[in-house]
């Protein structure tokens, strides 16, 4: 199971589970907390629909105005926006919220200092049938990571303001340049090529400046069939 499809099935019921679910989310945090979120809307939405009608009270105060009943109304339109407004994020939304739980769940990579070599830089690369013309003394941490269904390229560049993650997706399509800020996290997503190009930083970087040399310095490799 992917990431859509498990959005779908938690989208369509919140709390209905199943084996192939569980085991995607124990893998994936970025649907793990979308279902959190789901079930707590899906909770008021409930709640505020089992509110029982105001009958006897209107009777007795016909002239007094039913705003109660158009403020349950209000709050139920309001929990149901809100509700698809999680469900029908943005692909780019969503692809940013598991970058940065990607990155999270490798918190030593941040800490890496040494710088590693061309060939584990190629290694890295070869997987995701990618090549980078980026000299490895940059280059303090490669990694050929399982990211939505595909190994991509998981790299820390250090640039002058610090350490800088990037993640080169070659399956991920955005349509143009996105700005993001989670989890202590500033990032940015750009489209390179057919896929594109991740990067993050946990406090201020030119990360434009990053992924412009990134989207130059990358070279796609025919996919084997």
């Amino acid at each position: 199971m992917n990431c859509e499809q498990a959005r779908l099935h938690i989208g369509a019921d919140p709390a209905a589970t199943s084996p192939a679910l569980e085991e995607h989310l124990r893998l994936c945090a970025a649907c793990a907390r979308f279902r959190e979120e789901m079930r707590v809307l899906d909770t008021e939405i409930r709640r505020a629909l089992d509110q029982p009608p105001a009958v006897a009270a209107r009777r007795q105060r016909p002239s007094k105005p039913v705003w109660r009943e158009w403020a349950l109304a209000a709050g139920v339109l309001l929990a149901i926006t809100a509700l698809l407004g999680v469900w029908l994020l943005r692909p780019s939304d969503t692809l940013a919220r598991e970058v940065v739980a990607h990155v999270q769940a490798e918190p030593d990579s941040w800490l890496a200092t040494q710088q590693v070599s061309s060939s584990e830089i190629a290694a890295a690369l070869r997987g995701a049938g990618i090549e980078l013309e980026l000299t490895s003394d940059r280059i303090t941490y490669a990694q050929s990571c399982w990211f939505r269904g595909h190994y991509v390229p998981h790299l820390v560049v250090q640039t002058a303001y610090g350490p800088a993650t990037v993640m080169i997706l070659r399956h991920e399509h955005v349509p143009g340049r996105r700005s993001f800020h989670e989890s202590g996290m500033t990032g940015v997503i750009m489209p390179a090529g057919a896929g594109s190009i991740a990067v993050l930083a946990r406090g201020a970087g030119d990360l434009d400046a990053v992924a412009g040399q990134m989207q130059h310095d990358v070279r796609w490799l025919p996919q084997p069939h």
